[in-house]
This record gives C-alpha cells, sequence and structure tokens, in this order.
C-alpha cells in the first residue's frame, strides 16, 4: 500500500487506515460545545447553590417551609410547572436573536435549584434528606438535564441561523420541521420522566418520608431570581 504513488491512493480512495482511524477531536469539541458548557454550568452551580442556602439559612427562612403542607399531587404539579418553564423558555430562546448567546444560562438555573433543594434536605432531616435527594432529585434532575442540553444544542442553533439570514449572510429559508420533532420528541420524554418521578415519590411517602414541604419550587425561585 505504501509503494502506490498518493495521486492513486487518493482518486480510489485507498489512503492508509492509520489516517481513517485518526479522531479529530477538535471537531467533537466543537460539535458538542453547547453540551460542554451545560454540563460545566450546571456542575459549578450545583456548588454555588449549596453555598448560597447556607447563606441564607436562618430559622425564619426554614419556618417558612416546615410549616407548608403541601400534598403529593401538589408537589407534582409544581415540580412539572418549574422544569415546563425552562423546557418553553429553552424553545423560545430558539427565536430570539440573541438566544443562543444566554440559552446556556438556562442549566445554571438548574443546577442552582438543584443544589440548593439538596443542601436544604441534608442539612434538615440528615439521613433522610440524603435519601431523598439519592433518590428523588439527582436521578431526575441528572435525566432533565440531559433532554434539556439537546433542547439547547437544538434552540441554539436555530437562533443562529436567524441571526445569520438578518445579517444576510444566508440568504436560505429556516427548515423547522427537524427541530419541531426534536423539541416535541423532548417534551415527551419529558413527560414520561415526570410520571415515572411522580409515581416514585408516592412509593416514598407510603413508606413514611413525607417531610417534602414543596422547597423545590421555592427553590426554583430562588434560583431564578439570582440570575
Amino acid at each position: 500500500m505504501n509503494d502506490i504513488p498518493l495521486e492513486l491512493k487518493k482518486e480510489f480512495n485507498l489512503e492508509d487506515s492509520k489516517d481513517e482511524k485518526k479522531i479529530d477531536f477538535e471537531k467533537i469539541i466543537i460539535d458538542n460545545k453547547t453540551i460542554i458548557y451545560s454540563t460545566v454550568l450546571y456542575s459549578c452551580a450545583l456548588a454555588i447553590g449549596s453555598v448560597i442556602y447556607r447563606l441564607l439559612q436562618s430559622n425564619s427562612f426554614d419556618k417558612l417551609f416546615q410549616s407548608k403542607n403541601t400534598t403529593v399531587s401538589q408537589l407534582f404539579c409544581e415540580n412539572i410547572c418549574n422544569y415546563m418553564s425552562l423546557f418553553l423558555i429553552t424553545v423560545f430562546l430558539a427565536f430570539c436573536l440573541i438566544g443562543y448567546g444566554i440559552v446556556n444560562i438556562i442549566p445554571f438555573i438548574l443546577g442552582l435549584q438543584t443544589g440548593i433543594s439538596t443542601d436544604y434536605y441534608y442539612m434538615n432531616f440528615q439521613t433522610k434528606g440524603v435519601g431523598y435527594a439519592i433518590i428523588l432529585i439527582a436521578p431526575f434532575s441528572a435525566l432533565f438535564l440531559t433532554i434539556l442540553m439537546f433542547t439547547i444544542k437544538t434552540s441554539s442553533n436555530v437562533s443562529k441561523e436567524i441571526v445569520s439570514i438578518t445579517k444576510k449572510e444566508s440568504v436560505s429559508k429556516i427548515d423547522f420541521k427537524p427541530s419541531l420533532k426534536e423539541w416535541f420528541s423532548n417534551y415527551h420524554m419529558f413527560r414520561g420522566i415526570g410520571s415515572i418521578r411522580n409515581f416514585t415519590q408516592k412509593h416514598y411517602y407510603h413508606l413514611g418520608f413525607s417531610f417534602d414541604n414543596g422547597f423545590e419550587s421555592t427553590a426554583f425561585l430562588v434560583a431564578s431570581s439570582l440570575i
């Protein structure tokens, strides 16, 4: 193979197998930079959220939530509304000229909310709080983050295409069908995850761990107000 002239190799696609096996890591990073940004921002926000709760922690702050009686159905509706609002904002930003620049802040809000909630349950309920965070908060936040990252990637690409057309860098029309299909697909996955969480939460309550008082919704509002 090495004796064949380079021109013939290119013409008949006979390049060395070593070249074919090369992985372009730079291209992989560029193609997935939105997902990388989302993961990094979410991870940083987890730690920041934990610190924020400890800074805000006070007796009056905790009593505000300990006195709140919330049913499982109410908790489910509150959590779904919170996560759904993040999902819809992410989709909405796809149609904004500055959407691709600010859409990555969504995982940061989710990370803050998760960090504040997890630290609250740990500080106030110790072992039970850790169990609740491991069973109900961590896995479902991770799953939602995964869906959110792909939604962000789609929204970011659409926003960039709109900017490109606005600047007359591109004259082609935007085909929204692939993006709409992906958004609807992500929406149905999101609903499925929400249903599984509701089912798990009900069984968690039946085991006697009924201390969840809707703090996740409050943490979401706190996280949103800090941005």
